[in-house]
């Protein structure tokens, strides 16, 4: 597989470093063979078996694990061409990465001199891993740190301050000009798991590694691999800026989309009507997604008490509690719209027929729900979800245009 980028000049021209030698007369921490641990929950059978040491493309040396998910697993590595530390993230062999090579590949070919594609995760280079006769797509990225959602909880916070959310949005949304404008893509899994931030403290990086050596992670011996327990990168002196990351459920706005997309919390109407959606749906995301991180709970929960799960019945009538009725003209383009509403666009209540129909919820609204601003900042705050929070798609502000939200570039006093 052709790789994505090329190297600068400069690295190219050093020699490459030796590979390192590791694990010399250490004793290796065992979990019990019963155990099931990370990557084997999801059916080890499907991943590649790597190994801290193991050189993959005649390149990149195998430093540890840095995570795992139900479709790859993530190494840090020494590059030894380029003379740094990358991340390698491994896919399993089933096809789960899709089109996601596809997509890295298409954001590495924008126009780098916008400023929103330095907040955007992109791929230095590709390749392709065989184990019996089976190929695992591999993807090479810059190291990043701990995600918005890790950072909180290592610094036993559950909220960011009101600063560092301006700063957040900000690149957020500078990213999201640039994948929709230049690149004309839907990233659909706006999340605080999928925000990390650029490494300034390359310490860590050293430190991770001689910590691996040092102190070797648990891990298990199974038939043909061992299997890591994943080691944290330690806490940086400084933290980084943001980036948005994973690509693996991204769209192109070019086309048609209709199908089901987003988490749950985070559906908008168009989705949960289903109606065609575009670049606004992401807009929609970034709005919900904005009372978890600052506010330190769900704005939508979409949980139904009937039966105790979530259900788009309950998610709309959140919706309507929160910021009113749709239009009726929304209503009629939805091709699930009857499923809740009347021809007349009124919500179909429960009748002793269909008892467990939901009833529409008490009306609420945002200033009873927002807990941390007062006065003409939280007024503003507000506007600022609203311009993103409506129903109608084609009236929600634009990433573009949200950066010049009188919220967003006020100072803090």
């Amino acid at each position: 597989m052709a790789g994505l980028m090329k190297w600068a000049k400069s690295a190219v021209k050093r020699a490459p470093s030796p590979p390192r030698q590791y694990y010399q007369n250490v004793k290796f921490p065992l979990i019990n063979s019963s155990e099931n641990i990370e990557e084997e929950n999801f059916g080890i059978e499907r991943y590649y078996p790597a190994r801290i040491g193991d050189i993959l493309s005649s390149r990149y040396q195998v430093v540890g694990k840095l995570g795992f998910g139900n479709s790859s697993t993530v190494w840090l590595a020494r590059d030894l061409r380029g003379h740094r530390h990358v991340a390698v993230k491994i896919f399993t062999n089933d096809g789960s990465d899709t089109d996601e090579i596809a997509i890295y590949k298409h954001i590495s070919q924008g126009n780098k001199s916008r400023l929103g594609y330095r907040y955007v995760r992109t791929a230095l280079d590709s390749f392709e891993l065989l184990n019996r006769d089976a190929k695992h797509p591999c993807l090479v990225h810059e190291p990043l740190w701990d995600s918005i959602t890790t950072l909180l909880k290592r610094s036993g916070r559950d909220r960011l301050t009101e600063d560092l959310l301006r700063v957040n949005l900000q690149r957020l949304l500078l990213a999201l000009d640039y994948l929709h404008t230049d690149r004309k893509l839907i990233h659909t899994d706006i999340k605080s798991d999928n925000i990390l931030h650029l490494i300034e403290d390359t310490s860590i990086l050293a430190a991770f590694e001689k910590a691996e050596i040092t102190q070797p992670s648990l891990r298990k011996t199974a038939t043909d691999r061992e299997i890591y327990v994943s080691r944290a990168l330690d806490m940086p002196q400084s933290i980084g800026e943001p980036v948005l990351c994973d690509f693996g459920n991204a769209v192109y706005g070019t086309k048609l989309n209709n199908h089901d997309a987003y988490p749950n919390v985070y559906r908008c109407p168009e989705v949960m009507l289903h109606l065609p959606w575009s670049y606004s749906a992401d807009i929609w995301n970034v709005g919900a997604m904005i009372w978890d991180i600052f506010e330190g709970k769900h704005l939508f929960s979409g949980h139904d008490p009937k039966r105790d799960r979530y259900t788009t019945r309950a998610h709309l009538t959140e919706l309507i509690s929160i910021i009113g009725p749709p239009p009726l003209e929304l209503i009629k383009r939805g091709e699930r719209s009857a499923e809740w509403f009347d021809g007349d666009g009124k919500w179909i209540q429960p009748d002793k027929n269909e008892p467990e129909r939901l009833p529409l919820l008490p009306s609420s609204s945002l200033e009873a729900m927002e807990e941390n601003l007062d006065g003409n900042n939280k007024e503003l705050f507000l506007n600022f979800i609203r311009s993103m929070l409506r129903w109608e798609p084609e009236k929600r502000k634009t990433a573009r245009e949200l950066l010049d939200d009188p919220w967003l570039t006020r100072s803090h006093k």
